[in-house]
């Protein structure tokens, strides 16, 4: 993609990169930005079927300190609840407030049509279901990027639900294909990959790699950064940019069961690792994923789980031959649902 046919993909001014501890005290933006201007940052949530906790986080996001942003709400849900969410946005009033609706499901297809419309140096992703701890959180990730050598940002995750599997700070998949993933840690450093839920990138680096990789509905956060580090940018934990992470067990990108979500893991997996890692990097994923397969099969006491992720694993390789669905097509204008 070439850089100038995509909006804000000029560098941010460089200044001294920050080495203050966490809990510094943070000076929130001078300016508001305003429809027509472009903003320094640009805030995409997907969202399905999750319209209380979209409330709820659309309310903590328009009480940062940082004003200098526009927030896109990218709305997949039902029309019941798309009707909901759009009076909402409509309620609320905030020119900083866009609304899109997409009849086609998938989260990194919401993201795509979200990084169509943005105009932002940086661009931020969070979830649908979290909650800020801090009026800081955006002039955290904001001020992330004083070091011109950032191209990602993930911040720190509070999960609810979800299990940490490792004791340091981490994210990313081993060669046998699991996400170690802790994002619980206080202290800024590199990381491996940002995690979807609290996730920036700098404008510029976007329109290096492209848009996210639409074959994939699991792994798409690990991907997308992945292709980031390779384009020579430092991927940064910031500890500042916190957040509780609900998880909420309804909406979401969740699959209709246990089991389908195992097929996705599969699938996912396979795609990923085949794409990035090449025929060689398959060997320890299927080993590793064949023995999951079999303890899956014993939980759920069924050959049929094992020949699903068998099948789920064939799948994600072929999908990884067939190449990448992860280009940014042209801007278009904002629908209604």
């Amino acid at each position: 993609m070439n850089p100038s046919t995509y909006p804000g993909a000029a560098l941010i001014p460089a200044e001294p990169p920050l080495h203050s501890a966490p809990g510094r005290r943070r000076i929130a933006s001078k300016r508001e930005w305003s429809d027509g201007e472009s903003p320094t940052l640009s805030i995409i949530v997907p969202t399905f079927n999750r319209s209380q906790a979209l409330a709820a986080t659309i309310n903590d996001l328009l009480r940062q300190s940082y004003r200098d942003y526009e927030l896109w709400i990218v709305d997949q849900s039902t029309p019941e609840q798309a009707m909901m969410n759009a009076a909402y946005v409509a309620k609320a009033a905030d020119p900083r407030l866009q609304y899109l609706h997409l009849p086609t499901t998938g989260l990194p297809h919401a993201r795509n049509e979200g990084l169509r419309r943005v105009k932002g140096k940086i661009i931020l992703f969070v979830d649908d279901d979290v909650i800020l701890l801090s009026a800081d959180f955006l002039t955290a990730h904001v001020e992330a990027y004083n070091d011109p050598r950032i191209g990602g940002v993930t911040g720190r995750h509070v999960e609810r639900l979800v299990p940490m599997n490792c004791r340091r700070t981490a994210c990313y998949v081993s060669w046998g294909g699991r996400t170690i993933f802790n994002l619980f840690g206080t202290e800024r450093q590199r990381i491996g990959s940002c995690k979807g839920s609290n996730m920036s990138f700098r404008a510029a680096a976007i329109a290096q790699v492209g848009g996210f990789d639409r074959k994939t509905n699991m792994l798409e956060d690990t991907d997308f950064s992945v292709r980031v580090a390779r384009a020579g940018w430092l991927l940064m934990f910031e500890p500042d940019a916190e957040l509780v992470h609900l998880s909420i067990d309804t909406g979401g990108v969740r699959a209709a069961n246990k089991i389908e979500t195992e097929y996705r893991r599969f699938s996912s997996t396979a795609y990923f690792v085949l794409k990035h890692r090449g025929v060689l990097g398959t060997l320890p994923f299927v080993l590793t994923f064949t023995l999951i397969a079999i303890s899956r099969t014993l939980r759920y006491r069924s050959i049929d789980v094992f020949l699903g992720c068998l099948g789920a694993m064939l799948k994600g390789f072929a999908l990884a031959k067939s190449g990448a669905d992860q280009l940014i097509e042209g801007r278009e204008s904002v629908s209604a649902p």
